[in-house]
């Protein structure tokens, strides 16, 4: 009776790929292109305003760590040139040398200049031509009796702590780094004076040139908002843009990003502004009156200044006095270098605000413009209004609701008052609300009736040009890299445009190899084939650009209901088949009933059998 049950068996197994014949379904695996891993690209600053990210990047830590370590060299007085060339005026030399050079990643360009050996670091701006710059400015010698952690460690900790965050960017103008030297030599200082005489003389102009003196004591009979001072040249409202804009704009910056301890304060009510010893002196001397002195408000009260007691673990030192300053001067050079030619200054904000509170912000007005302010808040009741300088509200709107979906013009003032205006937003609903804020306005830094937004530091007129026909402006070539004479500047046989308009690099030749999406189609043959080179799939047909390249259908076209072998399968189901869409599939012919019941019967009847049969021989035995 077994041979029975091993034949069923076998019967059955022999069915079981007539029964359960389907089809079967492959997933097409992706290739992916190697990509070579190449140093990612400084990134060009044009636009784009990052004074937040470089004002955040900056700790107290950091700050304190690197005044400690330069500080840690000792007293490094000198009271001629040749003691610059030992001791620890040399040590404290190389230390912000190889610094510079390290904390740059090698960008910058560094010289010592003068008879008394002053470090001049430059970071060179992208733009090509002579233009206007920025530069910070301290000294690196000490009191013959001091270590000097507040008198000169203070600026060269400012300067040493802005230039890798500055480095991280392509920025469009110069920064130079100023460390000076033999300040507190005989019959001196001297350094400060070499570098403005040689600044002069290579006719290098400035935008502002910040002086960073003492920090870190501040004076605690003053409000918080002026524990620090940045004092400015008063020139008259005339000349608002020589020196009190610079103040008012790092003032803001302080009020915006930081703790607000700036204050802006005139030569008029500063008592040292001509002081022997202040760098800023020597600047004026020369002709660069765009100069100011970022300084701590205790300064007549420091007894530690020029003293053995001038020591990093001084009680009465607030590192984050000096870290605040020297964020608000790094976020002030970030924002004036993201002009955009054709656009106003523009903020986008959003945020968020609990019941009864307000968000205020600050900006400097440099010239006459119109202050438009526009919002969309998701519910509740707001209000907002606009102060002028002197604290007069000069706008203000109510709303009980509005469209969280559009913006609402608040209001558009035009002012001509220059100073720090105020902004400010209240939430006066029973519950928190969510901003999306904006705010634009004009201005004129360099007070030659111009807005800015109507020129840049190249030649308007580039802007309206076009050499190689590439819609690229000549303008836009340079600030991008690319050649204004070529249409592919990298000679990939990518056009210029195209790869903008992609996100590629067009002074790159290697990404025309690459594959952005991934889909086994370089960059190349997607511009070449006119598909997608971000997505995998140009026309959305659910057909992968590369399959459809593969057997040559139009990944530009909706085909997935398409079947050119006419086998009746369209292509996604032969996509999703793993079969080829150009080649008919034989059909599975129907397997008749009888082919599936006879074996059945077979094998139930044997069964059958051999259970009567075991049966049957019990019954005989009993």
């Amino acid at each position: 009776m077994k041979n029975y049950l091993w034949a069923g068996l076998v019967i059955i197994g022999l069915l079981m790929p007539i029964l359960f014949t389907g089809r079967a379904v492959s997933v097409e695996k992706k290739a992916t292109a190697q990509i070579d891993q190449e140093e990612a690209k400084i990134p060009r600053v044009y636009g784009r305003d990052l004074s937040q990210q470089i004002f955040s990047v900056i700790s107290n830590e950091d700050y304190f760590g690197i005044v400690k370590n330069f500080t840690d060299i000792g007293p490094r007085h000198i009271l001629e040139a040749s003691e610059a060339l030992t001791g620890n005026n040399m040590e404290a030399r190389n230390y912000i040398i190889d610094q510079m050079n390290l904390l740059s990643k090698g960008r910058m360009e560094i010289q010592v200049l003068g008879k008394h050996l002053n470090v001049l670091g430059k970071l060179p701006g992208y733009l090509p031509g002579n233009h206007t710059a920025f530069a910070i400015v301290g000294h690196y010698d000490t009191w013959y009796s001091s270590i000097g952690v507040n008198e000169g460690g203070a600026g060269i900790g400012a300067i040493l702590a802005l230039i890798g965050p500055l480095s991280a960017y392509n920025w469009p103008l110069d920064i130079y780094f100023v460390a000076s030297n033999a300040r507190y030599a005989q019959w001196g200082p001297f350094g400060a004076a070499e570098v403005a005489n040689w600044f002069y003389s290579q006719g290098i102009d400035f935008l502002m040139v910040y002086t960073v003196e003492a920090l870190l004591v501040q004076d605690y009979n003053v409000p918080q908002n002026e524990r620090l001072q940045m004092v400015y040249l008063d020139a008259g409202p005339s000349n608002y843009y020589i020196g009190q804009y610079w103040a008012d704009l790092t003032e803001s910056m302080s009020k915006n990003l930081g703790g607000s301890r700036i204050k802006a304060i005139s030569s008029n009510d500063f008592p040292y502004w001509n002081f022997r010893y202040l760098e800023a002196t020597y600047y004026q001397d020369r002709g660069y009156f765009q100069s100011t002195i970022a300084i701590e408000s205790g300064f007549a009260d420091d007894a530690a200044i020029r003293t053995p007691w001038d020591t990093y673990d001084n009680e009465l030192y607030s590192y984050y006095l000096g870290k605040e300053m020297t964020a608000a001067i790094g976020a002030s050079i970030a924002f004036t270098m993201s002009r955009e030619y054709g656009s106003p200054i523009h903020h986008d904000i959003k945020f968020e605000l609990g019941v009864d509170r307000s968000k205020s912000y600050y900006f400097p007005i440099s010239s006459a413009t119109l202050i438009n302010v526009s919002s969309r808040w998701f519910e509740g009741t707001s209000s907002f209004s606009l102060e002028n300088p002197s604290g007069v509200r000069i706008a203000y709107q109510s709303y009980n609701k509005t469209s969280a979906w559009q913006s609402t013009d608040i209001f558009s003032v035009p002012v001509s008052q220059k100073g720090i205006y105020r902004l400010t937003v209240t939430n006066t609903a029973q519950n928190s609300v969510g901003y999306d804020f904006h705010y634009s306005y004009d201005s004129d830094i360099d007070g030659n009736g111009v807005p800015d937004s109507q020129e840049y530091w190249l030649d308007a007129s580039l802007f309206h040009q076009d050499s190689d026909s590439d819609t690229i402006s000549d303008a836009y070539e340079i600030i991008l890299g690319t050649n204004k004479d070529s249409a592919d500047t990298d000679q990939d046989l990518m056009p210029d445009q195209y790869e903008i308009a992609n996100g590629f690099d067009p002074t790159n030749p290697a990404d025309a190899l690459q594959d952005a999406d991934g889909d086994s189609l370089t960059n190349l043959e997607e511009y070449e084939l006119g598909t997608n080179p971000l997505s995998t799939d140009t026309d959305s047909d659910q057909l992968p650009d590369a399959w459809e390249v593969k057997y040559g259908l139009n990944p530009l076209v909706d085909d997935a209901n398409g079947d050119p072998d006419n086998d009746k399968i369209s292509n996604l189901e032969e996509y999703l088949d793993g079969t080829n869409p150009l080649v008919a599939n034989r059909e599975v012919a129907p397997i008749p009933w009888l082919w599936i019941l006879t074996p059945t019967m077979v094998v139930v009847t044997g069964v059958a059998f051999y259970a009567w049969d075991k049966h049957r021989e019990r019954t005989w035995s009993e």
